[in-house]
């Protein structure tokens, strides 16, 4: 007898013609996210307009079909990863791009490229600050399903801070508009359904709101012989009130997978890089604070630059960080955990201690300005026993990270990988709050079925 999913893709196929792909061996980039966790789905379409996809939601509804909603499929936690018996629908054509430089906004289809917006926005002197490593490759659909951060984030904020407004579709084929969508609207529900991980609605455009174009200072560039003294250099500016509108650290095992990668920087024996970027106009005494922090906790190697084109030399160390590490090793798994910046010294230190511990490479870099740390568990041909490893270390590293006050996601999201820790963090009454707005949007549960808590406690 043939299975539903069977049943349900003969029934349409003839409707959506060359939108709805049944042959998709040729695809395998669909079957994951950069979790690297496979599933194949039966079937994948790709939705050209807001009414393809209130069109495809209403069939699978009739026919109780899961969807799982795609971008650009460059999320860590395999939130994007189909499900067996589902439709993957993809939104990566929905790429409307439209600026209003007068009133500072801009209206996005949820398949635009983040880059492509910023330079869309730079184009006319404006500025959308939100930039994750994957800005060049991920779209505002995911980073809005993950509320993604960026290198900026500390000065300038996430993608929650610049959502003005979301229209999409419900599972019952509702259109909803929130925000500047929105006419007299009681409730305003973007923020819920920020960082909902494709669980509660299809989002199919976005507005966002710009900023001018701030005025840039100075890149400085500093080393540490200690990986505590880089974290401890962070503490002090962050405690003394300093935003530098980019702090970023990486540890001297991932700033060596970058250099091996592509050489940008000569510096022997750094247990740890910091990295800033200063703008406004107390560019030049932010840079001069910054740098006297820095040699007071020992920095040995520093590099301050004014030349924009010359400092983009010193910043390739940092974009090249997640290709690079990723290259260094046979399989990354990356966890993003996230502490007050105060508190990073420790967590270096404690994954310092792993790396000790555990006859498997573990490095990490991330934003400090808001204590944001990515920590990649890499897996070679000669690592033996790994998976028990990565389990141990995984849980370790998230119970010290609540142990100081933290959180276990700083912008990858739960999806796959993480929801059977999400009760470390949140208790009981917290879970059901957010169960119910599931229940509220998905009563079925065919929107990213098990993902963060799962088919079985739905």
């Amino acid at each position: 007898m043939p299975s539903k999913i069977k049943i349900f893709l003969h029934n349409i196929k003839s409707k959506y013609a060359e939108k709805l792909i049944l042959e998709i061996d040729s695809l395998p980039d669909y079957f994951r996210d950069a979790s690297e966790i496979k599933v194949r789905p039966p079937a994948i379409f790709f939705a050209e307009s807001e009414t393809d996809v209130l069109n495809i939601i209403n069939d699978c509804r009739v026919f109780n079909i899961p969807i799982v909603f795609r971008g650009a499929g460059t999320g860590y936690t395999g939130g994007a990863v189909p499900v067996s018996d589902g439709l993957l629908l993809s939104l990566q054509k929905l790429k409307k791009l439209n600026v209003d430089p007068i009133r500072k906004l801009a209206f996005c289809g949820p398949g635009v490229i983040t880059i492509d917006l910023m330079k869309k926005a730079e184009s006319v002197g404006l500025y959308y600050p939100p930039d994750p490593a994957s800005y060049d490759e991920s779209s505002l659909g995911g980073n809005v399903a993950e509320c993604a951060g960026g290198l900026h984030c500390k000065k300038y904020g996430v993608t929650k801070d610049y959502i003005i407004g979301l229209r999409g579709i419900t599972i019952n084929g509702e259109i909803f508009n929130c925000g500047i969508y929105a006419d007299n609207e009681l409730f305003d529900f973007s923020g819920v359904f920020i960082g909902s991980e494709g669980l509660l609605v299809a989002i199919t455009e976005i507005a966002v709101r710009l900023i001018d174009l701030p005025v840039s200072g100075a890149t400085i560039l500093a080393a540490f012989g200690r990986p505590e003294n880089a974290a401890r250099t962070v503490s002090k500016i962050t405690r003394l009130g300093i935003v530098p509108s980019v702090m970023e650290y990486m540890d001297g095992d991932s700033a060596n997978c970058s250099n091996e990668y592509e050489k940008a920087i000569d510096i022997e024996n750094a247990a740890a890089i910091l990295l800033f970027e200063t703008s406004g106009q107390n560019a030049s005494k932010q840079a001069a604070q910054i740098t006297e922090i820095c040699h007071e906790f020992e920095a040995i190697y520093l590099k301050k630059e004014n030349d924009p084109k010359i400092a983009d030399k010193l910043w390739q160390i940092r974009r090249n960080l997640s290709k690079a590490v990723k290259a260094s090793a046979e399989q990354k798994i990356s966890e993003d955990v996230a502490v007050p910046p105060s508190k990073l010294p420790e967590l270096v230190n404690f994954v310092a201690q792993l790396n000790n511990e555990y006859p498997l490479r573990i490095n990490s870099y991330g934003h400090a300005g808001d204590g944001n740390l990515h920590v990649n568990f890499l897996v070679t041909k000669d690592s033996v026993n790994f998976e028990k490893i990565i389990e141990e270390g995984t849980l370790r590293l998230f119970k010290k990270t609540l142990e100081l006050g933290g959180t276990l996601t700083g912008e990858h999201g739960i999806g796959l990988t993480k929801k059977d820790f999400l009760h470390l963090e949140f208790d009981l009454p917290t879970l059901n709050a957010m169960k119910a707005f599931k229940e509220a949007f998905d009563s079925k549960n065919l929107l990213n079925p098990g993902k963060m808590f799962g088919k079985a406690s739905l």
